[in-house]
């Protein structure tokens, strides 16, 4: 039984496919995994992974949890939940991890709200992934 984690081609699957669709590049300045000063709004985030690993008798696996951000200057929620909704349309199609094969894809949580700057909108897109070792 091969024991590796899924992480590395998780977030290189995400990224690909956010950055990779064109409605939502045409929505969003890019796609990071982490925020620096100088980013233009809007934009997305893929961060706080969390791996929780199970077996089988023949096979290793992991249940995923990731938080896609969507971060605006908008004056309200509207913008951000409009792009939480392109990312749910980009990520509607099973991707393909190599050595993984992902077994479940749920969305676990969907929220917007006010950053510690007033003038920022923080949509989150929180997805649960089952994947296992191939």
């Amino acid at each position: 039984m091969t024991i590796q984690t899924a992480m590395a081609e998780l977030y290189t699957g995400l990224y690909s496919r956010l950055s990779s669709d064109p409605t939502l590049s045409a929505k969003v300045t890019g796609v990071y995994s982490s925020i620096e000063e100088d980013l233009v709004h809007p934009y997305l985030t893929i961060s706080e992974p969390i791996s929780v690993p199970f077996t089988t008798k023949s096979k290793f696996g992991e249940e995923f949890s990731v938080v896609i951000s969507a971060w605006s200057l908008y004056d309200g929620d509207l913008e951000a939940v409009k792009i939480l909704n392109l990312c749910l349309d980009a990520l509607a199609v099973r991707m393909n991890l190599t050595g993984f094969k992902i077994i479940k894809v749920d969305v676990d949580e969907i929220r917007v709200f006010k950053d510690a700057d007033p003038r920022i909108r923080h949509g989150i897109l929180r997805m649960n992934y089952t994947i296992q070792n191939n």
